[in-house]
């Protein structure tokens, strides 16, 4: 049978036939034209997170993505690892952008290792972690942070009778003990330990367990002095750990009488922040204030809840010493201090010269107490004629004054440009008389510095003859 050749094709190139031939060029396909960039509206364009894998979880920032399926916005980055990176190992991106509707790098999954599939000797193997004197935790990156000076055992599962693992580490800061266990309660035929004590910064690293069938599993280990900051702690609120350490939690509670606003516990993540915000209390009712100890005091309150007043008020001759009403404030307090009643004491008003009093005057007067004033005769008074004792201690107004003045300047046939019943010294008034009459006497009247009109009222007298 002949042999079958085959003969490759070459490629498309600029081909020269030497000296006297034009050159020839052989055509090639054309290129494909550049993808035109996106426009605006994918530019602008939502991602939607789908988690269908049962032991991924995923993280935007600090905050743990619980719902099935969630849209975020454009360039939305989120970070994934395995609920347990000792027994889960992760295939595909660890963190993924929104870019222009869809997410960027390979969809992740988690796959579990030799303890979530019976031991199988062609499975990578199990590591569990075991620590003392200090916490641990998995970072949102699928590291394992660690806090200076703790002790970490890392467990290597492998069935003992078939064969010894051994562990490999990324650096040669130290030389770690490594062993089957042998303490209480540990499987020496299926746990292979490699212990870190006290751990430091450059314990750092990465830790791979190795079995004799070639699988491997590793864990990125980072020891670091993770701290969260002091918590503003509001009226009220009590945290039931100081500690800011790694891994920390505190629960929060509020005092008798307040209701917590917000999370009843948070925790120190391997990021410095906590899971939660410090929550507030806010106070469902104020003390109770009915049962008042001044025994004038006289008070309406609608209640103890936030929101609530008090109103009060003191009987007649008594005055009120602090706010009149009182709100019940979201701190649990009253909005100031109860009031209490004050017997008011006013003093004798001095009588005003040419003055006098018409009420029977006393050394003392009590609040809402009343004194008239009248003036003697021929004087006018500049002021008021009544003042009141108020609540202040003090008269409602000053003293008045009697001053010399006239009096109204007696009945006339004429007609007056101001009548009333006192004129001040210098004042004038004028007379004039009706169509048909005629004024005899003075047509304007000054009030003198004596009291006295400068002249007699004058009459009116007819026009008519006969």
């Amino acid at each position: 049978m002949p042999k079958l050749e085959v003969t490759s094709i070459p490629a498309p190139t600029t081909r020269d036939d030497g000296p006297g031939y034009p050159s020839a060029k052989v055509s090639t396909l054309p290129e494909a034209e550049p993808e035109p960039p996106p426009d605006e509206d994918r530019r602008n364009k939502s991602c939607v997170f789908v988690n269908t894998e049962p032991n991924l979880v995923a993280f935007m920032g600090d905050e743990l993505i619980v719902d099935e399926e969630t849209e975020h916005p454009p360039h939305t980055e989120l970070v994934f690892r395995c609920k347990d990176i000792g027994k889960y190992s992760l295939i595909g991106s660890v963190r993924r952008r929104c870019i222009h509707g869809d997410w960027d790098g390979v969809k992740p999954s988690c796959y579990g290792l030799s303890q979530e599939n019976d031991y199988a000797l062609e499975k990578p193997p199990t590591i569990l972690f075991r620590h003392q004197l200090g916490p641990i935790a998995q970072s949102n990156e699928g590291k394992l942070i660690v806090y200076p000076g703790t002790i970490l055992h890392l467990e290597c599962l492998w069935i003992r009778k078939y064969g010894i693992p051994h562990w490999q580490v990324s650096h040669s800061y130290r030389k770690y003990p490594e062993g089957w266990t042998n303490e209480a309660g540990r499987d020496p035929q299926l746990e292979y330990r490699l212990s870190i004590y006290h751990a430091q910064k450059d314990d750092s690293g990465r830790f791979t367990c190795i079995t004799p069938m070639g699988h491997r599993h590793s864990v990125d280990i980072v020891v670091a002095a993770v701290h969260c900051p002091d918590f503003r702690i509001t009226q009220g609120l009590h945290v039931s750990n100081p500690s800011t350490k790694l891994d920390t939690k505190v629960v929060f509670s509020c005092k008798d009488g307040q209701t917590l606003i917000g999370d009843e516990e948070a925790t120190c993540l391997p990021s410095g922040n906590w899971s939660a915000d410090a929550p507030i209390c806010r106070v469902t009712e104020c003390p109770d204030i009915s049962n008042v100890t001044n025994e004038f005091l006289q008070a309406k309150i609608s209640g103890q809840t936030v929101g609530s007043r008090a109103n009060f008020s003191c009987p007649s001759g008594y005055g009120l010493r602090g706010e009149m009403v009182l709100e019940c404030l979201d701190t649990g307090q009253w909005s100031s201090s109860v009031p209490y009643c004050e017997e008011v004491i006013c003093e004798s008003p001095e009588v005003p010269k040419n003055g006098y009093l018409q009420s029977s005057n006393k050394d003392k007067y009590s609040g809402g107490d009343v004194v008239h004033f009248a003036c003697d005769a021929n004087h006018m008074m500049d002021g008021k004629n009544i003042i009141v004792c108020q609540e202040n201690g003090r008269w409602s107004a000053p003293v008045p004054k009697c001053e010399l003045a006239c009096q109204f300047p007696g009945p006339s046939d004429a007609i007056i440009s101001k009548a009333d019943y006192f004129y001040r010294i210098n004042e004038t008034v004028t007379f004039e008389c009706k169509d048909g009459f005629e004024l005899r006497g003075p047509k304007m009247l000054r009030c003198l510095d004596d009291g006295r009109w400068s002249s007699t009222t004058p009459t009116c007298h007819s026009t008519r003859k006969g």
